[in-house]
């Protein structure tokens, strides 16, 4: 990736990064970054600045649930339902009688946690996708890239085994609310500093809005057969992320042959132009390198709750 410092812009092979002028309290940040940076260099101690709204907000799913044990127990069969018919098209081992099991365990551990306010991040639909899966993997090793609150973090630390390594990932954890005892936090990109496993059984969220191709080719390259991608948007739909992570899994797929052969698509998000470069998507075999790759269905219909990304699990060759 290439920053062009005058027209604040970031380059890859892949698009050319949203440009927009800078906020005023961007350009206040930078400067007292400076200062900070100074003060580290001249007397030793760290000094934390950072700007963000506070905010009290909980998300909805926390304070609107359905109480009547009856209603609970019919929501949980249908959620069973779609979780298997789901794992089915995965090829994955799994006793159906357990699945009602996790369902159970991800609602009682889920209004424990210490993380309320979900934003942007997984919501209740995509983590018991997320608690289910990893209940069945068992991996021995997780790597979670882009942390935010650290929600799933939660979600990772309560559905796997007490010796499971969690190698986190983010280049800033400011707005970080929960921090596993089983974790490693490491303040870098993923590519900086490789994680090294402990197991045989490595499994990765990828939550960081940086190329899903990028960290597909990363965990080919370290052996990483499961892998969870969050934002995993198509060409349809991708406009709607204020800084998508291009290409996605879904924009890779055959099924886009056609699209794929465009030099060049154009887009516009929040009023910002955006242009994305397709030789280099084109370059991937996609159907040589995916064993399995599918999209986490809306269970909106079961839940009351809406999914807050499109979210997909995928397993390599």
């Amino acid at each position: 990736m290439k920053f062009d410092g005058h027209k604040e812009k970031t380059y890859t092979e892949y698009w050319n990064n949203f440009s927009s002028k800078p906020k005023k309290v961007k350009i206040i940040s930078k400067y007292l970054r400076k200062i900070k940076k100074k003060i580290t260099s001249a007397t030793g101690y760290h000094l934390n600045i950072s700007f963000r709204k506070k905010s009290k907000i909980i998300d909805g799913s926390f304070s609107s649930f359905q109480n009547n044990n009856f209603i609970l127990n019919s929501r949980n069969l249908k959620i069973n339902e779609k979780i298997i018919n789901f794992l089915k098209g995965f090829e994955i081992k799994f006793e159906r009688e357990k699945i009602t099991e996790y369902i159970e365990e991800y609602q009682r551990i889920y209004f424990d946690s210490p993380v309320k306010y979900l934003g942007s991040g997984f919501s209740f639909n995509e983590g018991i996708f997320l608690f289910c899966i990893l209940k069945i993997i068992k991996p021995t090793d997780v790597v979670e890239s882009g942390i935010m609150r650290g929600f799933s973090t939660y979600i990772i630390d309560k559905a796997t085994t007490d010796d499971c390594l969690i190698h986190c990932y983010d280049i800033s954890f400011d707005k970080i609310e929960f921090k596993s005892k089983k974790a490693l936090y490491n303040n870098c990109d993923i590519t900086k500093s490789p994680p090294v496993f402990k197991g045989k059984i490595p499994f990765a969220l990828w939550d960081d809005h940086v190329s899903q191709l990028d960290r597909l080719k990363f965990s080919l390259e370290n052996k990483i057969r499961f892998n969870i991608f969050d934002d995993d948007l198509s060409f349809l739909n991708f406009h709607s992320d204020g800084w998508p992570p291009i290409p996605t899994i879904n924009m890779i797929k055959e099924s886009n042959k056609e699209i794929l052969e465009l030099d060049k698509i154009n887009w516009i998000s929040e009023n910002r132009k955006g242009e994305m470069i397709l030789e280099q998507i084109r370059k991937f075999n996609y159907s040589d390198i995916v064993s399995y790759h599918e999209l986490f269905p809306e269970i909106f219909d079961v839940t009351g709750y809406k999914n807050h990304s499109q979210t997909s699990f995928l397993i390599t060759k």
